[in-house]
């Protein structure tokens, strides 16, 4: 892979997050009954709130790269990337962030990957996680984010 590692000091990414968008990399990962794997998010935004995985992109990273890599990182799952089904490009903006008083505004990708049994198993937490945990669709304690790309993914027709 050509990228570069894209660790930033703090200062600095404070700075990104206050005058940039921040482009990531999410997926919505499915299980066979079509149960969405969500992670209780132990940071801003979105602290304690049941989310996708979702990932920066570095500089010079493919999509299919980044999305490999943090499934890898962060799930600790080697994902067949020929499995990612496109689903849209999204607009997050939310009055916080990691940093006080600073909104955050990212365009995440948003990828549908269904999970094998042998992937569920290998699934471990990360350090921004204290759990993941499988969902139904139509539950109604979802973000209201997570409820808008399971309606696309159904007028798609992903499932």
């Amino acid at each position: 892979m050509n990228y570069k590692n894209m660790f930033i000091e703090d200062s600095l990414y404070k700075e990104i997050i206050e005058n940039t968008i921040i482009q990531t990399v999410d997926i919505v990962f499915l299980n066979r009954k079509n149960q969405i794997l969500l992670g209780l998010r132990k940071n801003n935004p979105l602290e304690w709130v049941y989310y996708l995985p979702w990932w920066r992109r570095n500089k010079n990273e493919k999509m299919l790269d980044s999305a490999k890599r943090k499934s890898k990182e962060e799930l600790w799952i080697d994902i067949n990337i020929s499995k990612l089904i496109f689903l849209w490009v999204y607009d997050d903006i939310y009055n916080n962030s990691i940093y006080k008083n600073v909104w955050t505004h990212c365009s995440p990708i948003i990828y549908v990957y269904k999970l094998s049994k042998k992937e569920i198993n290998e699934i471990k937490i990360d350090k921004q996680h204290s759990e993941f945990k499988f969902f139904n669709l139509d539950d109604k304690d979802l973000d209201k984010t997570i409820k808008e790309r399971i309606l696309d993914i159904k007028k798609l027709n992903i499932l």
